[in-house]
């Protein structure tokens, strides 16, 4: 899957012009960046052919035992789409395709999560 250029600029310290809505003529575009500081968070709503999605049992233990969608930060320097394959192999054993973007979520400067929809393709 390509990387979107300008969520990859932004994440790799970069810019990208941003013009927001107004009722007359809009003011020039002002660059978006994101702080250095925030935790970037990676979640895969992986689905089988049967359109069923996998949830991986939770082993930390303030939520042992509960199930969760397979999740994790991002690695300085790492790509979106190269943490979402990370984190699955990590979690469930298996390789997925990254499909689309689902949604970003954000908590302010706290954390951002990509919410990515993703198939399996198999064992590594």
């Amino acid at each position: 899957m390509a990387e979107i250029p300008e969520l990859a600029a932004v994440l790799g310290g970069g810019a990208w012009p941003v013009a927001e809505s107004y009722d007359g003529d809009p003011p020039p575009a002002v660059p978006a960046r994101l702080r250095g500081n925030v935790c970037y968070v990676v979640l895969a709503v992986l689905y089988n052919e049967r359109d069923e999605v996998l949830l991986v049992q939770e082993a930390k233990a303030e939520c042992r035992g509960k199930w969760y969608l397979p999740a994790g930060r991002m690695e300085p320097g790492e790509g979106i789409a190269a943490a979402v394959r990370r984190e699955v192999r990590e979690e469930t054993g298996l390789e997925c395709e990254p499909l689309t973007l689902l949604a970003l979520e954000e908590r302010g400067t706290a954390w951002m999560r990509f919410v990515f929809l993703a198939r399996p393709t198999g064992r590594p």
